[in-house]
């Protein structure tokens, strides 16, 4: 009986070894799967950063282009060839009761006196 519970002693200390060993490998391995997905994570995100730097830098310079004055000519060109285009089309009515006629900006008179578009 005695060499009966020496090697359940034996036998269970070892299994505790062996489970201690595994639990440490798990670890070990854990700890290197997340150290290299990390590792890749940062190669990645540091690509993704410099490639979306350079796209938004690209677009606030196209952004740029377009400030109000730009916007204030092309209306002001808009509403000066509006009659022109009805004209070309045929069409002296593109409103019922409304005919084309000169623009106001022509004549040097605002539509509304004291009133200015683009101030």
């Amino acid at each position: 009986m005695d060499s009966l519970y020496r090697e359940l002693t034996e036998g269970i200390g070892s299994l505790l070894g062996w489970r201690k060993g595994v639990h440490q490998k798990k670890i070990e391995t854990r700890r290197k799967i997340v150290k290299g997905s990390r590792k890749a994570c940062q190669e990645r995100c540091n690509g993704i950063k410099s490639k979306f730097a350079r796209r938004f830098a690209e677009g606030i310079g196209k952004l740029t282009g377009n400030t109000s004055g730009d916007h204030r000519k092309k209306t002001k060109r808009f509403t000066v060839r509006k009659p022109e285009a009805t004209g070309l089309a045929g069409v002296n009515r593109p409103y019922p009761g409304v005919r084309a006629t000169e623009s106001p900006w022509s004549t040097g008179k605002l539509p509304v006196p004291g009133f200015s578009w683009y101030v």
